[in-house]
């Protein structure tokens, strides 16, 4: 169901934005269960790059990329996303992009985001993106240790013109479903 997992609702979401040809990120590629559905979307025309600091994820992705044959739509650099704007074309809009924050398990917690780097790399993302573009933020809060992360990120969306950006949190009230779901629409 749509609101079992803030990342249902997020796919939902991405799936009325991204058209075949658009190009998008995947800001954090873990095992890439995101970077697949964005090469779904943006087809054979389009681009989807996705970064990650950690080879291992890198390589689980291409994997998958190959056996499911989407990997000629996709770049994966292994760099921290708060390189994006040094490693895309330098005129390059894009329609959407998505942060899955967190680790791939407890035993990767050491390779967490920082605040300062998730917030850097978000405003590179924002000045890339096209108008009616989408870039969301997939919290998970089994495996994301970083409380400064949250508050600090939460903090910087509140200062968002508003004339420009609408931002919305979606969480569970009654459930504690394990992750929280932030949206920004240019």
């Amino acid at each position: 169901m749509l609101l079992d997992q803030p990342s249902s609702f997020a796919h939902f979401l991405l799936d009325q934005a991204i058209r075949p040809g658009d190009v998008v990120i995947d800001a954090t590629v873990g095992h890439g269960d995101d970077t697949l559905f964005l090469a779904e979307k943006v087809a054979d025309y389009g681009h989807v790059y996705g970064f990650d600091i950690q080879k291992e994820a890198l390589a689980t992705c291409q994997k998958r990329l190959t056996t499911a044959n989407l990997n000629q739509q996709v770049s994966l650099i292994n760099q921290g996303h708060e390189r994006i704007i040094t490693a895309l074309p330098a005129d390059l809009k894009v329609q959407a992009a998505i942060f899955s924050l967190g680790s791939l398990s407890p035993e990767t917690s050491q390779d967490v985001t920082l605040p300062n780097t998730t917030i850097s790399a978000y405003h590179q993302v924002l000045s890339r993106l096209n108008r009616g573009g989408l870039l969301l933020f997939i919290i998970d809060n089994h495996f994301f240790k970083s409380e400064e992360e949250i508050h600090y990120l939460v903090a910087d969306l509140t200062r968002l013109n508003p004339e420009r950006y609408a931002v919305r949190h979606f969480q569970g009230v009654n459930q504690d479903v394990g992750q929280l779901l932030t949206v920004i629409k240019k």
